[in-house]
């Protein structure tokens, strides 16, 4: 089973001292030692991840780009984590769910990602965001700290 991250909860889960990190660390870590999961990472959400982790305005000790390169491949290649890339279709979808939800230029990435994690079957998403995801059928929320 595959449990795929949004931005949101890589952050949390790799960010100590974020708001909402041990909740999400320890959901995360439990998910993998007792279902056997594998989590599931795009390029997008790695991409958005250096973003963020490196950016000092949202982060009083934010990651070096160094540090954030070396943690993002460390990820990309970690055992418990499965790499999603999405097919050529994924582009194609992206455009037509934008079209059906009449949806704006601020819910392109998520959209993406949605049409991403279609085109490879998997609908269970981590995130702390689940409102952004909703519109999808296609896609579980699970939120890492229940709230």
């Amino acid at each position: 089973m595959i449990f795929a991250l949004d931005t949101d909860a890589l952050v949390h889960w790799q960010m100590a001292g974020t708001e909402h990190h041990e909740g999400t660390r320890t959901f995360i870590e439990e998910v993998v030692r007792t279902d056997g999961a594998r989590l599931g990472l795009t390029a997008q959400v790695l991409h958005e991840f250096l973003h963020v982790t490196t950016d000092h305005r949202r982060f009083s000790r934010p990651m070096t780009m160094s540090q954030a390169i070396q943690r993002t491949r460390e990820l990309w290649s970690s055992p418990e984590c499965e790499c999603l890339l999405p097919g050529a279709e994924a582009v194609s979808r992206t455009l037509t769910l934008i079209e059906k939800y009449n949806l704006g230029r601020k819910r392109i990435l998520d959209t993406a990602l949605a049409a991403t994690l279609e085109s490879v079957k998997v609908s269970r998403l981590i995130t702390l965001n689940g409102r952004d995801f909703e519109i999808f059928p296609f896609i579980e929320v699970i939120n890492p700290v229940g709230a």
